[in-house]
């Protein structure tokens, strides 16, 4: 496939689409916690590929190069510190499968990535440290760390629920998880983990009942319908050239692997969610200094008018801001140099996917890293934040958009045209 594409199989897209389509979007959505967004980073990866290919060096490295297109995409966009809302209904009423997806949401974002890739996309570590932009043995560790987390905390969270008369001791910390807050959550797991340690019984009943294997039966989320049409089309469409060369120069620079630095992959967090913080400090900024500027910048000159301070504001990257509980407010802006942003599908979840190739990580956690450097397996990551002035509100409104639809979705390529009017975030 990657020579095909490398020769300018028309093809050969659609065949990489139809292999790693669905795996993909699972992860991103996994990742955004928005349809909508999971769709965009979709799409964006995908024309990152179809022009970028070559700087594949190893062909080999397909599929794990898809997941890191994938996945600096949605950190640009900004990953979700919850796991979506509708994921719970996978677990089909199952009290196992419910307290599984439970004990996942208490984790970190970083931690539940890496447990998403090792044990449900069974992902190799060789694969995974690729992805991860880490060596294979602190992915190792990692992912080791990981299991670690869940297994205990699964262990307990089930003796409470279901009951557990080998141990009351572990049912009792079972029955503090759902008083749980943010700053509680790595006490508790270190008392867990002293606990299964200390007590033979109850660290041979988790090495023996393999609480893990309740997350990695967890189904995946269906694609939307239309979502492989958006794709294909935008890249397929002449149209759409200028736009798809924006979004691939935009990637930024690879390593001498192929593999995409800096930018997308050294930034994380909810830069969705900061926006609007980012937003009113310059807002902010800009009446203090025009305060200045009347009262005390022209003091010395009585007869000096004071000058007028232009504020700024932080446009939302993606067009579309997401609300917690997954709800979405789409807007319609069009794409520009410096960003491109377009509407994606909407639809509903459930079902599995299919699951990459290689082997299941293991089945025993490896020793437990010491509390000050928990969680710690990705670096910090900071998102970006793209400022412009406006001195003036305007109250144009923004060209309408394309009404053609594809299976009653949007899909045609998004118009080169910088919009006239500016966007606000929710």
């Amino acid at each position: 496939m990657v020579t095909a594409l490398r020769a300018g199989d028309q093809l050969a897209i659609g065949q990489i689409y139809d292999t790693y389509g669905a795996r993909l979007y699972a992860y991103s959505y996994d990742l955004l916690a928005d349809h909508e967004l999971a769709a965009d980073a979709l799409r964006d990866a995908f024309i990152v590929a179809d022009h970028r290919i070559r700087e594949l060096a190893n062909p080999d490295e397909l599929g794990a190069w898809l997941y890191a297109l994938t996945r600096a995409e949605a950190l640009r966009l900004g990953v979700s510190d919850d796991i979506p809302a509708d994921a719970a209904q996978g677990t089909r009423g199952d009290k196992f499968a419910r307290a599984a997806l439970d004990v996942y949401a208490m984790l970190p974002p970083e931690t539940r990535e890496i447990l998403d890739l090792a044990f449900r996309h069974r992902m190799v570590d060789a694969d995974l440290a690729l992805v991860m932009d880490m060596s294979e043995e602190q992915i190792g560790q990692a992912v080791g760390d990981a299991q670690e987390d869940l297994e205990n905390g699964l262990a307990a969270v089930l003796a409470n629920r279901v009951g557990d008369p080998r141990c009351a001791e572990i049912a009792e910390l079972g029955k503090r998880f759902d008083r749980l807050d943010a700053k509680g959550v790595d006490p508790w797991l270190e008392t867990v983990a002293r606990h299964v340690k200390q007590d033979k019984a109850c660290a041979d009943h988790i090495e023996n009942r393999r609480p893990l294997r309740l997350f990695e039966e967890l189904p995946q989320t269906f694609v939307p319908p239309g979502v492989r049409a958006r794709v294909l089309d935008t890249l397929r469409d002449p149209a759409g050239a200028s736009f798809c060369q924006r979004i691939a120069d935009r990637a930024g620079r690879f390593d001498e692997s192929g593999f995409p630095t800096g930018g997308g992959k050294t930034s994380t967090g909810s830069a969705r969610k900061l926006l609007p913080v980012a937003g009113i400090a310059l807002v902010l900024a800009a009446v203090g200094g025009g305060a200045w500027a009347f009262m005390g910048g022209s003091g010395n000159n009585p007869s000096s008018s004071p000058t007028t301070s232009t504020s700024t504001s932080a446009p939302a990257a993606g067009g579309s801001s997401s609300a917690a509980g997954g709800t979405t407010v789409p807007t319609t802006p069009q794409p520009t140099d410096s960003q491109a942003a377009s509407t994606a599908d909407g639809g509903a979840t459930g079902g599995s996917t299919g699951t990459t190739g290689g082997t299941s990580h293991r089945t025993t956690s490896t020793s437990k890293k010491s509390s000050s450097s928990s969680h710690s397996s990705t670096p910090s990551r900071k998102p970006t934040t793209t400022t412009s002035t406006t001195s003036s509100p305007t109250t144009s409104e923004p060209p309408p958009p394309d009404t053609s639809t594809t299976n009653g979705l949007p899909s045609s390529t998004p118009s080169t045209t910088p919009p006239t009017s500016t966007s606000s975030t929710s």
